[in-house]
């Protein structure tokens, strides 16, 4: 059977979070804000909201360039893996500008 993402176990166990990491983050964000914990320096957590999508797609590059695929699926694996953090991180800047309340003016 081939999967998609025909990773080894080990692999697949280190792509896996490094690939959900910046949804995790945001979680992670949104729920201490509901118990009102207080949050850490604005700097902090805008430059870790940008740095952690391109370091995330570099580990998961690292991981998947480091199996033991051919190279046509090498680059598949990467295409699924970089069309899927796009679309967790338009997801996430979708839910941030609903939560809010920006509207960009035309």
């Amino acid at each position: 059977m081939r999967a998609l993402i025909a990773l080894p176990r080990r692999s697949l166990a280190i792509w896996m979070p490094v690939f959900f990491s910046s949804t995790l983050y945001f979680l992670l964000l949104m729920l201490g804000d509901t118990f009102h914990l207080p949050s850490p320096p604005e700097i902090v957590v805008a430059s870790l909201f940008y740095l952690i999508p391109p370091v995330a797609l570099l580990a998961c590059g690292a991981v998947v360039w480091s199996s033991s695929m051919t190279v046509d699926r090498k680059v598949g694996a990467m295409l699924v893996t970089l069309f899927g953090m796009l679309l967790q991180f338009s997801v996430i800047l979708l839910v941030f500008v609903v939560a809010t309340g920006y509207a960009p003016t035309q």
